[in-house]
């Protein structure tokens, strides 16, 4: 992996990707104003560098049938490193858990997950639980309705310059 140094093309680049990983080389290279080849270039070495690590398709849950979002905290009982591990590990297994954070706070975890329904919750819930896994606490919340979706990662203002640069002295 090579390290890239982001100028505002690729910055631009970046951003339109993000929403459409879909577009199409000629209209990313318009919506870019560059040419095709220097923003098919310009793609790639993202790729290369690991900035652009997958590209995904969102699916609407809803359309393919019933379904359950979670939201859980999770408290492990023990703070060892091999604790953290072993939790981390099982739960890559489990592919009803879409995405799962280690937090600070009082909480070890915060973990999305999808389900059927509340029966189906409840059996993975016990599952995890019963599973030798550290968990000491689990509580979960249901998500009634998604009020902001995901529409990109503020790019321009995480690489603008910073307002103490200049200020604060090593």
């Amino acid at each position: 992996m090579t390290m890239l140094k982001l100028d505002r093309l690729f910055i631009k680049i970046l951003q339109v990707l993000q929403t459409n990983g879909r577009i199409s080389n000629l209209d990313l290279s318009e919506e870019v104003n560059l040419s095709p080849s220097p923003c098919l270039e310009r793609v790639r070495k993202l790729e290369e560098a690991g900035l652009i690590t997958q590209y995904l398709a969102e699916i609407d849950l809803d359309k393919i049938g019933a379904n359950l979002h979670i939201m859980a905290e999770i408290t492990l009982g023990n703070h060892l490193v091999d604790d953290f591990k072993r939790f981390e590990a099982a739960i890559t297994d489990v592919p009803e858990v879409i995405s799962c954070y280690k937090i600070a706070g009082p909480f070890d975890y915060t973990m999305d997950m999808i389900c059927r329904d509340i029966a189906h919750f409840n059996q993975l819930k016990e599952k995890l639980l019963a599973a030798n896994i550290g968990i000491e606490n689990f509580r979960g919340h249901v998500v009634m309705e998604r009020t902001k979706t995901f529409s990109g990662y503020p790019l321009e203002s995480l690489t603008a310059p910073s307002p103490l640069d200049g200020v604060l002295k090593g």
